[in-house]
């Protein structure tokens, strides 16, 4: 096990740029701004959304929910940060 609460550098990362960008960033821009091969972003989005440090923002419902069947990334409006990761994130990296 990692010393810090999320195992992956990009997710630190990605977690780092929404924290420097106010917490809500929408998908497009983010995607720019990381430049991350699309699927370590991904992963890292996952990590994030099961430590509860990310909440994501869908464009629309879905009809039907399946775990099974993933959703397009283009369905996603904007990551945001949740309370919870951003009182983790300044208590594990203090210094910005």
């Amino acid at each position: 096990m990692a010393d810090h609460p999320l195992d992956s550098q990009y997710a630190r990362y990605v977690f780092a740029y929404l924290h420097h960008r106010g917490g809500s960033v929408r998908l497009g821009p983010l995607l720019r701004g990381l430049g991350i091969d699309q699927q370590r972003f991904v992963d890292a989005v996952i990590e994030l959304s099961e430590h509860y440090w990310i909440t994501i923002v869908w464009r629309k419902a879905v009809a039907v929910t399946s775990d099974e069947e993933a959703r397009p990334l283009t369905d996603i409006e904007r990551l945001v940060t949740t309370r919870f990761g951003r009182k983790k994130y300044r208590s594990t990296w203090p210094a910005d």
